[in-house]
């Protein structure tokens, strides 16, 4: 912009001096291509500074994105926390309501009241047994680290895998366990 003011008081000046037409026009030309090479100047500055911003608009979009995904996550990781704490309250009352009838006891000796197991599945150092009833399912975990594997913890389930709670339903799948 300095400059176009600059050219424009020497326009000013050199015709007020010289009255002639033809050095008017060259004056003229002369400020009109001085003033397209700096809007082109001007251009090209402004363009990278878009291409920082539309960057920097991806990069905060994102950290939103990011946000959004940590923020989801922690709700998931809450909701889990507060279904395991459900089910631990729930197999403790099964435990409490069946005695702890398994605790303790080898694979063999369950398969002798009990008989064989529908599903007997090894995953690292664990060892779980699936004994199916009429409207139950006996879950049996044991430590495979151990020698003489024992049961550690057990969980009575209905035919669609989730915890039984009311104490009617484990008294009547801890019968039908019994009669198998």
């Amino acid at each position: 912009m300095r400059a176009i003011f600059i050219l424009s008081i020497l326009k000013v000046l050199i015709l007020s001096g010289c009255a002639t037409i033809e050095v008017a026009k060259e004056i003229n030309k002369a400020t009109n291509s001085i003033k397209t090479s700096i809007q082109n100047i001007a251009s090209n500055k402004e363009e990278p500074e878009k291409e920082i911003s539309v960057e920097e608009n991806k990069e905060k979009e994102n950290k939103k994105e990011l946000e959004e995904l940590k923020e989801e996550i922690l709700l998931e990781k809450n909701v889990i926390i507060i279904e395991k704490k459900k089910e631990k309250t729930v197999v403790l009352k099964q435990n409490k309501i069946t005695a702890n009838s398994f605790v303790g006891k080898t694979l063999k000796e369950i398969t002798q009241n009990l008989g064989k197991p529908k599903l007997l599945r090894e995953d690292g150092k664990t060892i779980t047994a699936r004994f199916d009833t009429k409207s139950c399912r006996v879950f049996v975990y044991f430590n495979r680290s151990i020698k003489k594997s024992r049961v550690e913890h057990y969980e009575l389930r209905n035919a669609f895998g989730e915890l039984i709670e009311k104490q009617t339903d484990i008294k009547k799948c801890f019968e039908e366990i019994k009669l198998a």
